[in-house]
């Protein structure tokens, strides 16, 4: 009788196991998506920030659109994204918290491989950047111009950044010793003249540790200039950016 029940126990357990292990019905992503933040001028790549920077809140509709969820998308370091894991729909997209201008579309994806750029009112334009090492006075010097996006925009801060690759900026930089020069706030923020020429530098003399905070391995440094803007009613602003240059020291 003892092999009866124990034989009933394996079978119902076995049972009980397959039942759970029932593949659900829920269908796989059947698209994918890439494309970037393009300037509304010259159409140009918007860069951002990899880390708190620029992102993409994507509504998926159809069937779900009266209660449909954001599910936030990274954009990444050069303005570009890509999402290989999407569902064919209607979709809203969402813009809000970054460096450029809000605003919201809504698009269709289709099953397969989508192409989408979003054209963007950056809130400022940094122009004519030009990142140097001056052999003479052993300092990394950047000079550019600003624009802003709408005459209403403003600068609060410009900052020149160093760093061991390609996703230096704001949140990705040396912790310097001495950063004279290397960053402006306005205080307030300043009406933006196009035809100012900005300088800012790094001075290598007097940053030579051979850790976080100095320059003092020899290997290739990445620099980039960004500009903070000030602009009211907009929420939280990102920073923008010109493209970083690789300097080897």
């Amino acid at each position: 009788m003892k092999k009866i029940y124990y034989l009933i126990f394996i079978i119902g357990s076995l049972f009980l196991s397959v039942t759970s292990c029932k593949v659900d019905n829920y269908p796989m992503p059947n698209a994918k998506l890439h494309g970037a933040m393009r300037d509304t001028i010259g159409g140009g790549l918007v860069e951002t920030d990899i880390n708190t920077g620029s992102q993409i809140g994507a509504y998926e509709l159809g069937k779900y659109a009266a209660n449909p969820i954001r599910k936030s998308w990274v954009v990444k370091q050069n303005g570009e994204y890509e999402n290989d894991l999407v569902f064919a729909n209607d979709y809203k997209f969402e813009f809000i918290s970054c460096n450029f201008f809000p605003f919201n579309q809504n698009n269709t994806i289709k099953a397969g491989d989508n192409t989408l750029d979003f054209t963007v009112t950056p809130y400022i334009r940094i122009k004519n950047c030009s990142i140097t090492l001056n052999t003479s006075t052993n300092k990394i010097v950047a000079t550019f111009n600003l624009e802003g996006g709408r005459p209403s925009v403003k600068v609060s801060k410009i900052s020149l950044y160093a760093w061991t690759d390609i996703y230096v900026g704001e949140y990705v930089k040396k912790s310097m010793v001495d950063v004279t020069g290397s960053t402006q706030s306005f205080s307030p923020a300043a009406t933006i003249v196009p035809a100012t020429v900005y300088t800012l530098s790094i001075n290598l003399t007097t940053n030579p540790a051979t850790t976080n905070v100095g320059f003092g391995v020899h290997r290739n440094y990445y620099f980039r200039v960004g500009a903070m803007a000030s602009q009211a009613g907009v929420g939280t602003i990102r920073t923008n950016y010109a493209p970083y240059v690789v300097i080897a020291l």
